[in-house]
């Protein structure tokens, strides 16, 4: 298991107990105590929880803005109908002829649903993707590359290669929250950046899905700032601040072409 991975399933961990210790940690990890301590040390620095002497605890309430990473079969649980509006908004902007690159992530797999229909290619490194289709005439090339257990997507430098190799006509993307004050999206897996932004680099268009709850919360590593998007699309919410960015549109909206 990498890096990412333990500092994932620690996170998690931290959210089922307040106190975790280096020694079940790295039994239950199957690695040295002193892996797990440096680990722990990294997520002290980076603010995602509290070293202490035996072990670490979770962060205090103040702290609660910050996104812990979650493993995908927890997130898919979360505003599932936000993120079927949302799914159902960006999916209206593909066309028959259309290449586009789907992310990783539960808000981008539900587009599937919408689009399989339709005379497209579809480029997605999203194990999710596959699991969804029920047209079998669907035209999806799957990226392959190191697993990532906790995304169900494939990473690393051969799937950053194989998408390298095509060209987008629109490609989308879900991340783990926006900060509005400076409008950069974050990413709860730095692993998970390299294949984002080269689908970025090689798209005519890209866009931003992210549900409400992810607006205003921060994780540990940006991912890019929201003007380098062509939209942002999220859902209506009392919660939602007021003077969003002027690309942001919600599931509901009409969308101009």
């Amino acid at each position: 298991m990498i890096a990412s991975e333990r500092a994932r399933y620690i996170l998690n961990r931290l959210r089922e107990k307040e106190v975790v210790t280096l020694k079940e940690t790295a039994e239950e990890l199957g690695v040295s105590i002193a892996t797990v301590r440096r680990d722990f040390e990294k997520l002290d620095e980076k603010g995602l929880a509290v070293k202490v002497r035996s072990g670490a605890t979770r962060l205090p309430l103040s702290n609660a803005s910050v996104a812990a990473p979650m493993i995908t079969s927890e997130k898919s649980k979360e505003h599932i109908e936000a993120k079927i509006a949302i799914a159902r908004r960006a999916a209206s902007l593909v066309r028959d002829g259309d290449c586009i690159f789907l992310d990783g992530g539960t808000t981008i797999a539900p587009m599937i649903d919408f689009i399989q229909d339709k005379k497209i290619r579809i480029v997605t490194h999203n194990l999710l993707i596959p699991q969804r289709v029920q047209n079998m005439d669907v035209d999806i090339f799957l990226i392959g590359g190191h697993y990532s257990h906790f995304h169900a997507s494939t990473v690393g430098v051969f799937a950053e290669k194989m998408v390298s190799q095509f060209h987008f006509d629109h490609a989308f993307f879900g991340c783990s929250g926006i900060e509005l004050v400076h409008q950069m999206a974050y990413n709860d897996d730095i692993d998970t950046i390299p294949i984002k932004e080269v689908a970025m680099k090689y798209a005519t268009h890209n866009y931003l899905l992210a549900d409400a709850s992810k607006l205003g919360v921060t994780s540990y590593c940006r991912f890019k700032s929201l003007p380098a998007f062509d939209l942002v699309i999220s859902n209506r919410s009392e919660a939602a601040p007021e003077g969003l960015p002027s690309n942001f549109v919600f599931a509901d909206d009409a969308i101009d072409e």
